[in-house]
Protein backbone atom coordinates (compact mmCIF):
# COMPACT_ATOMS: atom_id res chain seq x y z
CA UNK A 1 0.00 0.00 0.00
CA UNK A 2 1.60 3.19 -1.03
CA UNK A 3 0.87 6.18 1.44
CA UNK A 4 1.72 10.27 0.71
CA UNK A 5 2.92 12.18 3.82
CA UNK A 6 1.54 15.59 4.50
CA UNK A 7 3.31 18.28 6.21
CA UNK A 8 1.54 21.41 7.55
CA UNK A 9 2.64 24.40 5.78
CA UNK A 10 4.95 26.69 7.57
CA UNK A 11 3.38 30.02 6.25
CA UNK A 12 0.28 31.38 4.43
CA UNK A 13 0.22 30.97 0.76
CA UNK A 14 -0.75 32.85 -1.71
CA UNK A 15 -1.23 31.03 -5.36
CA UNK A 16 -2.92 31.68 -8.23
CA UNK A 17 -4.03 28.10 -10.37
CA UNK A 18 -5.17 27.49 -13.98
CA UNK A 19 -7.38 23.66 -13.38
CA UNK A 20 -7.75 20.98 -15.82
CA UNK A 21 -10.64 20.83 -17.41
CA UNK A 22 -14.43 20.04 -15.49
CA UNK A 23 -14.64 15.97 -16.18
CA UNK A 24 -18.92 16.98 -15.72
CA UNK A 25 -18.49 18.94 -19.06
CA UNK A 26 -15.75 16.86 -20.55
CA UNK A 27 -18.18 13.48 -20.79
CA UNK A 28 -20.66 15.46 -21.20
CA UNK A 29 -19.19 17.02 -24.28
CA UNK A 30 -18.22 13.32 -25.70
CA UNK A 31 -21.73 11.79 -25.31
CA UNK A 32 -22.60 15.17 -27.44
CA UNK A 33 -20.15 14.98 -29.81
CA UNK A 34 -20.92 11.06 -30.21
CA UNK A 35 -24.54 11.59 -31.22
CA UNK A 36 -23.49 14.75 -33.74
CA UNK A 37 -23.31 12.62 -36.68
CA UNK A 38 -20.60 15.19 -37.90
CA UNK A 39 -16.83 15.28 -36.77
CA UNK A 40 -16.31 17.64 -33.48
CA UNK A 41 -13.06 18.68 -31.53
CA UNK A 42 -13.10 19.09 -27.70
CA UNK A 43 -10.24 21.27 -25.83
CA UNK A 44 -9.15 21.53 -22.43
CA UNK A 45 -10.56 17.89 -21.97
CA UNK A 46 -10.59 16.46 -18.67
CA UNK A 47 -7.04 14.03 -18.01
CA UNK A 48 -9.26 12.44 -15.12
CA UNK A 49 -9.51 8.25 -15.68
CA UNK A 50 -13.49 8.55 -15.58
CA UNK A 51 -13.15 10.78 -18.83
CA UNK A 52 -10.24 8.19 -20.23
CA UNK A 53 -13.36 5.51 -19.66
CA UNK A 54 -15.66 7.68 -21.62
CA UNK A 55 -13.31 7.77 -24.55
CA UNK A 56 -12.70 4.13 -24.30
CA UNK A 57 -16.58 3.66 -24.72
CA UNK A 58 -16.62 5.89 -27.89
CA UNK A 59 -13.96 4.28 -29.13
CA UNK A 60 -15.40 0.54 -28.42
CA UNK A 61 -18.77 1.87 -30.25
CA UNK A 62 -17.16 1.91 -33.39
CA UNK A 63 -16.53 6.09 -33.36
CA UNK A 64 -13.19 7.47 -34.26
CA UNK A 65 -10.97 8.89 -31.43
CA UNK A 66 -8.07 11.16 -32.29
CA UNK A 67 -5.50 12.77 -30.46
CA UNK A 68 -2.70 14.76 -31.63
CA UNK A 69 -0.76 12.80 -29.16
CA UNK A 70 -1.53 10.73 -26.04
CA UNK A 71 -0.96 13.68 -23.32
CA UNK A 72 -3.14 16.24 -25.43
CA UNK A 73 -5.85 17.77 -23.72
CA UNK A 74 -7.38 18.01 -27.21
CA UNK A 75 -9.65 15.40 -29.05
CA UNK A 76 -11.70 14.87 -32.13
CA UNK A 77 -14.40 12.35 -32.13
CA UNK A 78 -16.36 11.25 -35.51
CA UNK A 79 -18.43 8.58 -37.12
CA UNK A 80 -16.69 6.32 -39.69
CA UNK A 81 -19.30 5.95 -42.46
CA UNK A 82 -20.38 2.78 -43.67
CA UNK A 83 -19.03 0.81 -40.60
CA UNK A 84 -21.46 -1.54 -39.89
CA UNK A 85 -22.73 -2.78 -36.14
CA UNK A 86 -20.89 -5.60 -35.09
CA UNK A 87 -22.87 -8.93 -35.19
CA UNK A 88 -21.67 -9.64 -31.80
CA UNK A 89 -22.79 -8.68 -28.34
CA UNK A 90 -20.37 -5.75 -27.62
CA UNK A 91 -19.33 -5.33 -23.94
CA UNK A 92 -18.63 -2.28 -23.05
CA UNK A 93 -16.58 -2.22 -19.37
CA UNK A 94 -17.21 1.62 -17.36
CA UNK A 95 -15.20 0.08 -14.62
CA UNK A 96 -15.72 2.67 -10.95
CA UNK A 97 -17.14 5.40 -13.16
CA UNK A 98 -20.97 6.03 -12.05
CA UNK A 99 -21.25 9.30 -15.23
CA UNK A 100 -19.78 7.24 -17.36
CA UNK A 101 -21.97 4.09 -16.78
CA UNK A 102 -25.57 6.35 -16.83
CA UNK A 103 -24.89 8.04 -19.75
CA UNK A 104 -23.42 5.01 -21.92
CA UNK A 105 -26.65 2.68 -20.51
CA UNK A 106 -28.62 5.54 -22.37
CA UNK A 107 -25.99 6.27 -25.55
CA UNK A 108 -26.58 2.39 -25.98
CA UNK A 109 -30.10 2.26 -26.44
CA UNK A 110 -30.12 4.67 -29.69
CA UNK A 111 -27.05 3.11 -31.50
CA UNK A 112 -27.21 0.19 -33.28
CA UNK A 113 -25.79 -3.51 -32.40
CA UNK A 114 -26.26 -5.38 -28.89
CA UNK A 115 -24.44 -4.51 -25.70
CA UNK A 116 -23.52 -5.97 -22.13
CA UNK A 117 -22.92 -2.94 -19.97
CA UNK A 118 -21.06 -3.26 -17.20
CA UNK A 119 -18.78 -2.05 -14.24
CA UNK A 120 -16.47 -3.42 -11.32
CA UNK A 121 -17.37 -4.77 -8.18
CA UNK A 122 -18.54 -1.50 -6.46
CA UNK A 123 -20.61 -0.16 -9.60
CA UNK A 124 -22.29 -3.42 -9.70
CA UNK A 125 -24.14 -2.40 -6.70
CA UNK A 126 -24.90 1.34 -6.90
CA UNK A 127 -28.60 2.14 -7.97
CA UNK A 128 -29.66 2.67 -11.78
CA UNK A 129 -33.08 1.10 -10.96
CA UNK A 130 -34.75 4.64 -12.04
CA UNK A 131 -32.75 5.60 -15.10
CA UNK A 132 -33.70 1.46 -16.39
CA UNK A 133 -37.63 1.99 -15.92
CA UNK A 134 -37.05 5.46 -17.71
CA UNK A 135 -34.97 3.86 -20.63
CA UNK A 136 -38.14 1.42 -20.56
CA UNK A 137 -40.85 3.64 -20.59
CA UNK A 138 -39.72 5.06 -23.76
CA UNK A 139 -39.04 1.81 -25.33
CA UNK A 140 -35.89 0.59 -24.58
CA UNK A 141 -35.34 -3.52 -24.36
CA UNK A 142 -32.84 -3.86 -20.87
CA UNK A 143 -32.26 -7.15 -19.63
CA UNK A 144 -30.55 -7.08 -15.70
CA UNK A 145 -28.01 -9.94 -15.53
CA UNK A 146 -26.95 -9.35 -11.72
CA UNK A 147 -28.77 -6.81 -9.03
CA UNK A 148 -31.79 -5.74 -9.93
CA UNK A 149 -31.30 -2.36 -11.10
CA UNK A 150 -28.31 -2.41 -11.10
CA UNK A 151 -25.41 -3.43 -13.97
CA UNK A 152 -24.38 -5.51 -15.70
CA UNK A 153 -27.09 -4.73 -18.39
CA UNK A 154 -27.93 -6.29 -21.37
CA UNK A 155 -29.04 -3.82 -24.18
CA UNK A 156 -30.75 -4.01 -27.43
CA UNK A 157 -29.69 -0.83 -29.22
CA UNK A 158 -31.55 1.64 -31.52
CA UNK A 159 -34.46 0.37 -29.20
CA UNK A 160 -35.24 3.74 -27.71
CA UNK A 161 -38.13 5.25 -29.33
CA UNK A 162 -38.68 8.15 -27.42
CA UNK A 163 -41.91 10.19 -25.76
CA UNK A 164 -42.52 10.52 -22.74
CA UNK A 165 -41.21 9.67 -19.51
CA UNK A 166 -41.42 9.93 -15.72
CA UNK A 167 -38.24 10.31 -13.30
CA UNK A 168 -37.90 10.27 -9.76
CA UNK A 169 -35.45 13.23 -8.63
CA UNK A 170 -34.08 12.51 -5.73
CA UNK A 171 -31.55 9.43 -6.68
CA UNK A 172 -29.18 11.07 -9.07
CA UNK A 173 -29.53 14.29 -11.21
CA UNK A 174 -27.03 11.87 -13.87
CA UNK A 175 -30.02 9.78 -14.44
CA UNK A 176 -31.55 13.12 -16.22
CA UNK A 177 -28.98 14.56 -18.09
CA UNK A 178 -28.49 10.90 -19.90
CA UNK A 179 -32.00 10.90 -20.76
CA UNK A 180 -31.33 14.87 -21.63
CA UNK A 181 -28.30 13.70 -24.15
CA UNK A 182 -29.92 10.82 -25.97
CA UNK A 183 -33.17 12.85 -26.52
CA UNK A 184 -32.67 14.83 -29.65
CA UNK A 185 -31.87 11.51 -31.94
CA UNK A 186 -35.23 10.50 -31.19
CA UNK A 187 -38.48 11.78 -33.45
CA UNK A 188 -40.04 14.25 -31.17
CA UNK A 189 -37.73 14.29 -29.05
CA UNK A 190 -37.92 12.80 -25.42
CA UNK A 191 -39.91 14.48 -22.46
CA UNK A 192 -39.32 13.82 -18.98
CA UNK A 193 -41.20 14.76 -16.23
CA UNK A 194 -39.65 14.89 -12.67
CA UNK A 195 -41.20 13.39 -10.00
CA UNK A 196 -40.48 15.01 -6.70
CA UNK A 197 -37.07 17.13 -5.54
CA UNK A 198 -34.29 17.24 -8.54
CA UNK A 199 -31.39 16.09 -6.73
CA UNK A 200 -27.98 17.92 -7.57
CA UNK A 201 -29.83 20.70 -10.26
CA UNK A 202 -26.49 22.35 -11.11
CA UNK A 203 -25.69 19.41 -12.94
CA UNK A 204 -28.35 19.34 -14.64
CA UNK A 205 -28.02 23.03 -16.02
CA UNK A 206 -24.72 21.83 -16.57
CA UNK A 207 -25.86 19.22 -18.83
CA UNK A 208 -28.23 21.73 -21.04
CA UNK A 209 -25.12 24.24 -21.45
CA UNK A 210 -22.89 21.29 -23.18
CA UNK A 211 -26.02 20.43 -25.46
CA UNK A 212 -26.75 24.27 -26.50
CA UNK A 213 -23.02 24.64 -27.09
CA UNK A 214 -23.84 21.46 -29.93
CA UNK A 215 -26.68 22.49 -31.22
CA UNK A 216 -29.44 20.60 -28.97
CA UNK A 217 -31.89 22.31 -27.87
CA UNK A 218 -33.80 21.74 -24.76
CA UNK A 219 -37.07 23.31 -23.62
CA UNK A 220 -38.06 23.15 -19.75
CA UNK A 221 -40.38 24.31 -17.00
CA UNK A 222 -38.36 24.83 -14.43
CA UNK A 223 -36.65 21.72 -12.59
CA UNK A 224 -40.20 19.68 -12.92
CA UNK A 225 -40.65 18.78 -16.86
CA UNK A 226 -37.27 18.64 -19.55
CA UNK A 227 -38.21 18.16 -23.60
CA UNK A 228 -35.24 17.27 -25.32
CA UNK A 229 -36.07 18.28 -28.50
CA UNK A 230 -35.53 16.32 -31.67
CA UNK A 231 -32.68 17.83 -34.06
CA UNK A 232 -33.56 18.85 -37.38
CA UNK A 233 -29.44 19.27 -37.95
CA UNK A 234 -26.69 17.56 -36.11
CA UNK A 235 -23.11 19.42 -35.47
CA UNK A 236 -21.51 22.17 -33.68
CA UNK A 237 -23.68 25.38 -33.49
CA UNK A 238 -21.64 28.13 -35.08
CA UNK A 239 -18.29 26.82 -33.87
CA UNK A 240 -15.57 24.99 -34.77
CA UNK A 241 -14.17 23.69 -31.38
CA UNK A 242 -15.79 23.33 -27.79
CA UNK A 243 -13.73 24.06 -24.68
CA UNK A 244 -14.22 22.84 -21.34
CA UNK A 245 -14.05 25.54 -18.83
CA UNK A 246 -11.81 24.60 -14.83
CA UNK A 247 -13.72 21.87 -12.98
CA UNK A 248 -15.46 24.15 -10.02
CA UNK A 249 -15.14 20.85 -7.92
CA UNK A 250 -11.51 20.68 -8.01
CA UNK A 251 -11.18 24.26 -7.21
CA UNK A 252 -12.43 23.34 -3.65
CA UNK A 253 -9.62 22.05 -2.29
CA UNK A 254 -8.05 24.54 -2.75
CA UNK A 255 -10.08 27.20 -1.51
CA UNK A 256 -10.63 25.18 1.30
CA UNK A 257 -6.95 25.10 2.05
CA UNK A 258 -6.66 28.85 2.09
CA UNK A 259 -9.63 29.19 4.40
CA UNK A 260 -8.34 26.72 7.06
CA UNK A 261 -4.33 28.13 6.43
CA UNK A 262 -5.14 31.79 6.19
CA UNK A 263 -4.26 31.61 3.28
CA UNK A 264 -5.46 33.01 -0.37
CA UNK A 265 -6.19 31.09 -3.67
CA UNK A 266 -7.50 32.29 -6.95
CA UNK A 267 -8.42 29.62 -9.61
CA UNK A 268 -8.73 31.77 -13.41
CA UNK A 269 -11.46 30.73 -15.70
CA UNK A 270 -14.02 30.54 -12.82
CA UNK A 271 -16.47 32.99 -11.67
CA UNK A 272 -19.59 33.63 -9.68
CA UNK A 273 -22.14 33.29 -12.41
CA UNK A 274 -20.63 29.80 -13.51
CA UNK A 275 -23.01 27.43 -14.66
CA UNK A 276 -21.05 24.99 -12.14
CA UNK A 277 -22.95 24.66 -8.68
CA UNK A 278 -19.46 24.06 -6.82
CA UNK A 279 -18.58 27.16 -7.70
CA UNK A 280 -20.46 28.13 -4.81
CA UNK A 281 -18.23 26.66 -2.06
CA UNK A 282 -17.25 30.33 -1.92
CA UNK A 283 -19.70 31.82 -0.83
CA UNK A 284 -20.02 28.77 1.90
CA UNK A 285 -16.71 29.87 3.05
CA UNK A 286 -17.63 33.49 2.74
CA UNK A 287 -20.20 32.94 5.27
CA UNK A 288 -17.44 31.35 7.50
CA UNK A 289 -15.91 34.65 7.44
CA UNK A 290 -13.29 33.92 4.77
CA UNK A 291 -13.34 36.92 2.15
CA UNK A 292 -13.98 36.43 -1.42
CA UNK A 293 -11.72 37.32 -4.23
CA UNK A 294 -13.49 38.19 -7.51
CA UNK A 295 -11.74 38.68 -10.77
CA UNK A 296 -13.30 39.47 -14.26
CA UNK A 297 -11.57 36.02 -14.90
CA UNK A 298 -11.34 34.43 -11.59
CA UNK A 299 -12.54 33.44 -8.09
CA UNK A 300 -10.99 32.88 -4.98
CA UNK A 301 -10.70 32.98 -1.44
CA UNK A 302 -8.48 34.90 1.39
CA UNK A 303 -7.86 33.79 5.17
CA UNK A 304 -10.52 35.51 7.61
CA UNK A 305 -9.63 38.32 9.42
CA UNK A 306 -6.62 37.96 11.15
CA UNK A 307 -7.56 36.58 15.00
CA UNK A 308 -10.99 35.90 13.63
CA UNK A 309 -11.00 32.16 13.56
CA UNK A 310 -13.42 30.33 11.08
CA UNK A 311 -16.85 30.27 11.79
CA UNK A 312 -19.49 27.01 11.99
CA UNK A 313 -22.01 26.91 9.54
CA UNK A 314 -25.44 25.26 8.67
CA UNK A 315 -25.51 24.37 5.39
CA UNK A 316 -27.59 22.87 2.55
CA UNK A 317 -25.34 21.07 0.27
CA UNK A 318 -28.14 19.14 -2.15
CA UNK A 319 -26.57 21.54 -5.06
CA UNK A 320 -22.97 20.55 -4.54
CA UNK A 321 -23.35 17.36 -2.57
CA UNK A 322 -19.02 16.85 -4.40
CA UNK A 323 -18.22 19.66 -2.24
CA UNK A 324 -19.37 18.28 1.08
CA UNK A 325 -16.37 16.15 1.89
CA UNK A 326 -14.06 19.37 1.32
CA UNK A 327 -16.81 21.20 3.66
CA UNK A 328 -16.71 19.02 6.63
CA UNK A 329 -12.71 18.90 6.63
CA UNK A 330 -13.09 22.83 6.74
CA UNK A 331 -15.92 22.91 9.66
CA UNK A 332 -13.22 20.55 11.94
CA UNK A 333 -11.33 23.95 11.74
CA UNK A 334 -14.41 25.91 12.49
CA UNK A 335 -15.39 27.05 15.72
CA UNK A 336 -18.79 25.78 17.02
CA UNK A 337 -20.43 22.41 15.60
CA UNK A 338 -21.57 22.77 11.99
CA UNK A 339 -24.35 20.95 10.34
CA UNK A 340 -24.58 20.10 6.54
CA UNK A 341 -27.38 18.42 4.67
CA UNK A 342 -28.66 17.70 1.60
CA UNK A 343 -26.64 14.67 1.92
CA UNK A 344 -28.88 11.76 0.76
CA UNK A 345 -26.31 10.95 -1.67
CA UNK A 346 -23.39 10.71 -0.89
CA UNK A 347 -24.21 7.00 0.67
CA UNK A 348 -24.16 5.90 -2.66
CA UNK A 349 -20.99 6.86 -4.02
CA UNK A 350 -17.80 5.45 -4.25
CA UNK A 351 -18.01 4.75 -0.95
CA UNK A 352 -20.44 5.40 2.01
CA UNK A 353 -19.22 9.03 1.78
CA UNK A 354 -20.74 10.12 5.00
CA UNK A 355 -19.66 7.05 7.10
CA UNK A 356 -16.11 7.35 6.02
CA UNK A 357 -16.19 10.93 6.74
CA UNK A 358 -16.53 10.42 10.25
CA UNK A 359 -14.30 7.08 10.41
CA UNK A 360 -11.52 9.26 9.35
CA UNK A 361 -12.21 12.79 10.94
CA UNK A 362 -12.59 10.61 14.50
CA UNK A 363 -8.87 9.62 13.64
CA UNK A 364 -8.10 13.55 14.13
CA UNK A 365 -9.73 14.06 17.86
CA UNK A 366 -12.92 15.41 15.76
CA UNK A 367 -16.82 14.83 17.15
CA UNK A 368 -19.26 13.44 14.50
CA UNK A 369 -22.79 12.76 14.55
CA UNK A 370 -24.71 11.64 11.12
CA UNK A 371 -28.00 10.50 9.93
CA UNK A 372 -29.27 9.22 7.19
CA UNK A 373 -28.56 12.92 4.91
CA UNK A 374 -26.78 15.20 7.68
CA UNK A 375 -23.76 15.79 9.04
CA UNK A 376 -22.93 17.68 12.54
CA UNK A 377 -19.15 18.13 13.02
CA UNK A 378 -17.82 19.49 16.56
CA UNK A 379 -14.91 22.32 15.16
CA UNK A 380 -11.68 22.85 16.61
CA UNK A 381 -11.32 26.68 16.05
CA UNK A 382 -7.89 27.84 15.83
CA UNK A 383 -6.27 24.79 17.10
CA UNK A 384 -5.83 21.63 14.81
CA UNK A 385 -7.92 18.39 16.05
CA UNK A 386 -4.91 17.01 17.55
CA UNK A 387 -4.33 20.11 20.22
CA UNK A 388 -8.38 20.05 20.87
CA UNK A 389 -8.30 16.14 21.88
CA UNK A 390 -5.31 16.76 24.11
CA UNK A 391 -7.59 19.97 25.95
CA UNK A 392 -10.28 17.38 25.79
CA UNK A 393 -8.49 14.59 27.69
CA UNK A 394 -7.18 17.37 30.29
CA UNK A 395 -10.33 17.74 31.13
CA UNK A 396 -10.98 14.14 32.03
CA UNK A 397 -12.40 12.89 28.71
CA UNK A 398 -11.48 9.73 27.50
CA UNK A 399 -9.75 11.31 24.17
CA UNK A 400 -6.26 10.97 23.98
CA UNK A 401 -3.70 12.94 21.88
CA UNK A 402 -2.18 11.22 19.20
CA UNK A 403 1.32 9.55 19.52
CA UNK A 404 1.94 9.64 15.57
CA UNK A 405 0.90 10.67 12.42
CA UNK A 406 -2.16 9.37 11.50
CA UNK A 407 -3.16 7.24 8.71
CA UNK A 408 -6.32 8.32 6.44
CA UNK A 409 -8.09 5.74 4.75
CA UNK A 410 -9.54 6.77 1.50
CA UNK A 411 -11.93 3.53 0.89
CA UNK A 412 -10.84 3.83 -2.73
CA UNK A 413 -12.97 6.72 -2.87
CA UNK A 414 -10.68 10.00 -4.69
CA UNK A 415 -12.33 13.18 -2.69
CA UNK A 416 -11.57 11.34 0.38
CA UNK A 417 -7.98 11.92 -0.30
CA UNK A 418 -8.20 15.56 -1.45
CA UNK A 419 -10.74 16.60 1.24
CA UNK A 420 -8.13 15.07 3.63
CA UNK A 421 -4.98 16.28 2.33
CA UNK A 422 -6.18 20.04 3.59
CA UNK A 423 -6.49 18.79 6.93
CA UNK A 424 -2.58 18.06 6.20
CA UNK A 425 -1.74 21.33 5.70
CA UNK A 426 -2.79 21.99 9.54
CA UNK A 427 -2.09 18.43 11.13
CA UNK A 428 0.63 16.00 9.95
CA UNK A 429 -0.63 13.39 8.51
CA UNK A 430 -0.35 10.48 5.28
CA UNK A 431 -2.89 10.04 2.99
CA UNK A 432 -3.38 5.58 2.05
CA UNK A 433 -3.62 5.05 -1.88
CA UNK A 434 -3.29 8.48 -2.80
CA UNK A 435 -3.09 7.70 -6.33
CA UNK A 436 -6.99 6.78 -6.29
CA UNK A 437 -7.28 10.84 -7.29
CA UNK A 438 -6.67 9.97 -10.96
CA UNK A 439 -10.42 9.13 -10.85
CA UNK A 440 -11.08 13.14 -11.47
CA UNK A 441 -7.99 14.66 -11.12
CA UNK A 442 -4.88 12.49 -11.66
CA UNK A 443 -2.15 15.89 -11.48
CA UNK A 444 -3.79 17.05 -8.03
CA UNK A 445 -0.61 16.20 -6.08
CA UNK A 446 1.91 18.64 -8.62
CA UNK A 447 -0.54 21.03 -7.99
CA UNK A 448 -1.05 20.58 -3.97
CA UNK A 449 2.66 20.32 -4.34
CA UNK A 450 2.63 24.72 -4.65
CA UNK A 451 1.01 25.18 -1.43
Amino acid sequence: MTLRLITPVSKPFDVRLELPGSKSFSNRALVCAAISGVPCTIQNLSPADDTGLMLNVLANLGLSVRRPNPLSKEVTVAPQPGLPPSPYRVQIYTGPAGTVTRFTAALLTVLPGQFLLDGNERMRERPMGELIAALRQLGAKISEKGKPGCVPLEIEGASLRGGKCRLRGDVSSQFLSALLMVGPTRAGGVEIEIEGELASKPYADITIEVMHAFGFEVERDGYRRFHALEAKSRGLAGRATYTCPPDGTAASYFWGAAAVTGGRCVIDGLTRLDVQGDVKFVELLGQMGCEILEFPNGLGVGAAPRGHPLQAIDADLSTLPDCAQTLAVVCAFAEGTSRLTGLATLRVKETDRIAALQAELKKLGVETRAGDDWLEVDGTGNRSPDQSAKQTNRRGSTASPRSRRVSIRTYDDHRMAMSFAIAGLHVPLEIENPECVSKSFPSFWEYWERL
